[in-house]
């Protein structure tokens, strides 16, 4: 009981801290004034049905900020109904069309870029945003203000109305949602303190990207982690509540990651060297929900009046009830509309649902569920290749495995097979796997993926098996583009040493 009040105590003076920097008042700037316009990427991620995509292409067109100062690229993810041949037509956006069997997700697309964009000399910074969201006029002009600031930030989320009507719950998650953006994230932000990045709309500059390895982005847990990347390199990640963008309540997602899933990040990570805003942030993760500091003052207040402890009853009491006016602060300077306050006050109701439903045992139920009724798409291709030990060449069969769109290969030689252990997004990654498992027993194999003169082609093709050979052989037309596929093998193959930047 004693490490149980010992945790709310500090919980509760971090809370009390928040609640107090709250309470300054911002100064709005109001001289944009920069010394220079730096040059900028925006990558427009688009996936499913995205309505809002043309919509926000033109907004990105027509903003204050020089237009020889941003280009705008357009990657459209297994998208169904938008037009590429009407936004290929437009000189001023670059498309990327991908037609996987299924949608690659917003962190391999993004990491397609920041390779294709790597060798960009005059490049400053990367504003990467999902093609839900509106964004006004003098966006890009903020964003060059902040980079003057911040390495990497991301903007306050409005949600606009619909026609149709939220259900309870989810007039509860997205109240809960305002209250962290407007009073956990800001407070934070004004404390100078880092946030977990949002990858909904984000803006990172490129030496920090190129510096990062990590880049993957499945779900909140995922951003956490790489959030806690930056961190561990001295960057502080703000909310920058005088930029905004705007999504459609339709578009509502909760931001909240489990405690369950925080606590594991912060147990695994506790022990290692950190620096401080590292380890702050570490903490911050542990942090109670409201249900854990209800049960959790209950409980030592009832152990303190049936037993000897450290403190009186009294004093555990006064605690409980100055977190409680912190929140009403907070409350306060959060400032929400009135019928949000009291859907807030339901969001304990809706912890206690969550944590129910992730429980272990019910969410194995749930796994084993899924995994017995979920019909899996399986696609196999077999090619000829050959292998070679740096005296002879072996032929050798490989399948081509995508399995619901992840890939894999197995190899077959005189009867034996090996098949890759991991799951890919792409195809020629699956390769490298399988390239470098030979490697350890003193083969190559010997196919264009392989080989120094091979170029992927980033055209949308399933599991970017497309690239392009550069080899400068005897009559070739310089600057001539020669198609081929990662299966295939020449002459003049010269292995290749692969360094993975993503």
């Amino acid at each position: 009981m004693t490490l149980l009040y010992i945790y709310l105590t500090i919980f509760t003076v971090y809370y009390i801290l928040l609640a107090l920097v709250s309470m300054k008042t911002e100064k709005k700037i109001r001289d944009k004034y920069t010394p220079r316009d730096m040059n900028l990427c925006v990558v427009v991620y688009a996936t499913g049905h995205s309505d809002t995509l043309e919509n926000l292409i033109k907004q990105l067109k027509h903003q204050t900020y020089p237009k020889r100062s941003y280009t705008i690229y357009a990657i459209l993810d297994k998208c169904e109904n938008v037009s590429e041949v009407t936004l290929q037509s437009d000189l001023n956006v670059n498309v990327i069309n991908i037609n996987n069997l299924e949608p690659i997700g917003k962190s391999q697309a993004y990491s397609i870029i920041a390779e294709k964009l790597q060798d960009v000399k005059d490049l400053d910074a990367y504003v990467f945003i999902d093609a839900k969201n509106y964004v006004d006029s003098d966006f890009m002009e903020n964003i060059n203000f902040y980079l003057m600031r911040h390495d990497v930030f991301f903007p306050m989320v409005n949600y606009l109305p619909q026609v149709n009507t939220l259900s309870f719950w989810e007039n509860v998650k997205s109240a809960y949602s305002r209250y962290v953006s407007k009073f956990i994230l800001r407070s934070r932000t004004m404390f100078g303190l880092t946030n977990i990045l949002d990858t909904n709309c984000f803006v990172i500059k490129k030496d920090l990207l190129n510096r990062i390895a990590n880049f993957d982005f499945r779900d909140m847990i995922s951003e956490t982690k790489y959030t806690l990347k930056l961190a561990q390199e001295g960057i502080i990640v703000p909310q920058i509540q005088d930029l905004r963008v705007y999504t459609s309540i339709d578009n509502f997602d909760i931001r909240i990651p489990s405690l369950s899933n925080r606590l594991s990040l912060f147990w695994s990570n506790v022990t290692k060297p950190q620096n401080l805003i590292s380890r702050e942030f570490l903490i911050s993760l542990a942090a109670p929900n409201w249900c854990v500091c209800i049960l959790g003052y209950y409980l030592v207040l009832n152990h303190a009046s049936k037993f000897l402890f450290m403190v009186s009853s009294t004093t555990i009491f006064v605690t409980a009830l100055i977190l409680i006016l912190a929140f009403c602060v907070s409350l306060m300077n959060s400032k929400l509309y009135a019928k949000e306050y009291l859907y807030l006050l339901m969001y304990p109701f809706l912890s206690i649902a969550r944590m129910t439903y992730n429980f272990p045992p019910f969410r194995g139920i749930r796994n084993i569920i899924k995994q017995t009724t979920r019909k899996h798409i399986i696609e196999t291709m077999t090619v000829n290749a050959i292998v070679s030990d740096g005296v002879h060449d072996y032929p050798c069969q490989l399948e081509l495995i995508s399995d619901d769109g992840l890939a894999k290969i197995t190899f077959v030689n005189k009867g034996k097979r090996y098949t890759t252990k991991n799951n890919h997004l792409r195809m020629i990654d699956a390769v490298r796997e399988l390239s470098t498992k030979l490697s350890d027993y003193g083969l190559n194999l010997k196919v264009c993926q392989c080989c120094k003169y091979f170029q992927t082609i980033v055209d949308g093709s399933t599991n970017m098996v497309k690239g392009c050979c550069k080899c400068q052989f005897q009559g070739r037309t310089p600057g001539d583009m020669i198609p081929t596929l990662i299966w295939n093998t020449c002459p003049k193959f010269e292995e290749q040493n692969v360094v993975n930047l993503f």
